[in-house]
């Protein structure tokens, strides 16, 4: 998802003040994309610090940005709770990581320790509830559908992004400003927009069958992108995606 994303990351990181020479702290940094975004923006002067608690997600980022070069981000292994920092951080950043913790309040509230006074906490979500397309593109609504379905059987929070607001809130934090983007397409430019979805579908089939959503073999994942993009251009559907929102504010 990084090549479509990362660009509206960028804008909702800048927006919200990550500049040259910041110390950054990305929680939930998974294979590394958000970190290696962060580390471009806070350049040779600045650091990253991406935590998460998969091993084989912090193995590889640390191959990922060892390729590319980028001496500035470094990733550690566990869950924020249980570490220390030398020192505090000027930001504090996250990218659909508040939608799967059992108490996102909470968990900003205790990251709010972890930066500096002024300093910026600021993160990202996704919000499913416009997902959709126009004239209807069966396969992409239907996709569309079971990916939200999945995430919200599996414990995530599909309306994470609008209920940003609320959540720093309820984490004691000032209210933040907030900015909303989609991804759009139609015809043959929706096909990378396509591609994401059956990407998602794609990795979250094995748990889709496994809790009785589709039959197993009920969807080939290998012709599914073609598929869905190929009905989207015979249809003439114009595809909106999920909703990327942003909030930030400063401590």
């Amino acid at each position: 998802q990084a090549p479509l994303i990362d660009p509206i990351s960028r804008r909702i990181l800048v927006r919200a003040g990550i500049t040259p020479g910041m110390r950054v702290l990305e929680v939930g940094s998974g294979a590394g994309d958000a970190s290696m975004l962060i580390a471009t923006l806070v350049g040779h002067g600045g650091s990253v610090v991406g935590v998460d608690r998969s091993l084989q997600a912090v193995d590889a980022a640390r191959q990922r940005a060892e390729a590319r070069g980028l001496s500035n981000v470094t990733f550690r292994h566990g869950d924020f709770h249980d570490m220390i920092f030398d020192e505090p951080f000027d930001a504090v950043a996250g990218r659909h990581v508040l939608q799967f913790l059992a108490d996102p309040a909470a968990a900003l509230a205790e990251l709010k320790s972890h930066v500096k006074p002024g300093g910026v906490i600021v993160f990202h979500e996704a919000d499913w509830q416009g997902a959709r397309s126009v004239p209807s593109a069966p396969i992409y609504d239907r996709c569309c559908g079971l990916a939200e379905r999945t995430i919200r059987e599996m414990g995530g929070d599909t309306s994470m992004g609008a209920k940003l607001p609320a959540v720093f809130e309820r984490a004691g934090l000032p209210s933040p400003s907030m900015r909303l983007e989609a991804l759009i397409g139609a015809g043959p430019s929706a096909s990378d927009r396509a591609g994401l979805v059956a990407d998602l579908v794609a990795t979250l089939l094995p748990d889709m069958e496994r809790l009785g959503l589709v039959q197993p073999g009920e969807i080939d994942a290998g012709s599914l992108a073609e598929r869905m993009a190929g009905e989207i251009l015979a249809l003439g559907s114009t595809i909106i995606g999920r909703s990327e929102i942003g909030a930030w504010t400063r401590v």
